[in-house]
């Protein structure tokens, strides 16, 4: 069976699934693709890029049909039916191909491990790519594109465990060792101090605030005034660049890593992260008038496979305007109601 016919067999299951009409011949098939069979062709494996090229197409197909004829009004359905064409692709892709636990794995460049003398400073960068690396006391740390990460002489070793976050964003899954807490320093003297515990931290120059989320475990964090709190799992810290200031809330700690697998994830977020992150994955630039969307919020995640003229659609729609592409700029003109 080749990729065409295998993607057409997902768009029927899933337009199928959608309407609760799978007759019972369907509902084995379902059950023989789950095991990754077809009588077809006895037992051969459909790809993972198969897979989640045609159910990424399914996705972004159910939500650019559900935006066809909206307005400004609908925006609210719009975002309804975008969660609902998310959740009926993520549905197939579960209950078919039972890779819930593998598409979790992370998508990055080759893992390093490092063994470094204490006696001298080191420094990690990535520029386009992820990066995965293993620390000396068997922590992992995921890098995420444009991050730098440094260890400094005397302060990773037997006695005591520090990184710096110069730039960026990490995801760490730090070893427990209670005799040696792990501490991540950050821009404007915030520090996260965990014993084994696995979180997120984004904080990048171009945005004007950090955010710590936490998958497992605690933390605490330390701002520069010495103000601390502690965060459990799906909580998250939102500290000001202005002021140093704390405001905490919970969240989706999975979706705040998904960058870790090949998402793109925006949780209410600023005009000002999209327009970073479009110009971190599509090399664009995003131009907006602040006074007519500088207070809007977006919700909504793609994957990396997504084109940037499907994420521009998308992204229109939420924000009830046009988006125009001008070689590497494009720009948001407000629909007027």
């Amino acid at each position: 069976m080749n990729e065409n016919s295998n993607s057409s067999l997902i768009r029927a299951l899933l337009r199928k699934i959608e309407k609760n009409d799978l007759s019972e011949k369907e509902k084995r098939m379902l059950g023989q693709l789950k095991s990754g069979y077809h009588p077809a062709n006895g037992r051969k494996k459909i790809s993972r890029a198969q897979l989640k090229r045609a159910v990424e197409r399914n996705r972004t197909a159910i939500l650019l049909k559900s935006m066809g004829s909206t307005s400004s009004k609908e925006r609210k359905q719009v975002r309804f039916n975008y969660i609902v064409g998310t959740v009926a692709a993520a549905v197939l892709f579960l209950l078919v191909f039972t890779l819930y636990n593998t598409l979790q794995s992370p998508i990055e460049s080759p893992g390093q491990e490092l063994v470094w003398n204490d006696n001298a400073d080191h420094r990690l960068t990535t520029d386009k790519n992820m990066k995965r690396i293993t620390l000396a006391d068997g922590s992992t740390v995921y890098m995420n594109r444009g991050t730098s990460l440094s260890i400094r002489k005397g302060k990773f070793n037997a006695y005591t465990r520090e990184v710096w976050l110069e730039e960026g964003e990490a995801f760490f899954q730090v070893t427990r060792d209670p005799g040696r807490p792990f501490v991540v320093h950050t821009r404007g003297g915030v520090s996260t101090r965990v014993l084994g515990t696995s979180f997120n931290i984004k904080s990048y120059a171009e945005l004007s605030e950090q955010v710590i989320s936490v998958n497992t475990g605690k933390v605490q964090v330390m701002n520069a005034k010495q103000e601390k709190i502690i965060l459990e799992p799906n909580y998250k810290v939102t500290i000001s660049r202005n002021d140093g200031n704390f405001a905490t809330g919970k969240t989706n700690a999975q979706s705040m890593s998904a960058w870790r697998t090949g998402k793109i994830a925006f949780e209410n977020a600023t005009l000002k992260e999209v327009s970073f992150r479009l110009k971190q994955h599509y090399d664009v630039e995003l131009v907006y008038d602040e006074n007519k969307f500088g207070n809007e919020l977006i919700f909504t995640s793609f994957t990396t496979e997504t084109t940037l003229q499907e994420v521009l659609v998308i992204l229109g729609k939420l924000l009830n305007a046009e988006c125009i592409q001008d070689n590497t700029k494009i720009y948001l003109k407000k629909y007027e109601d």
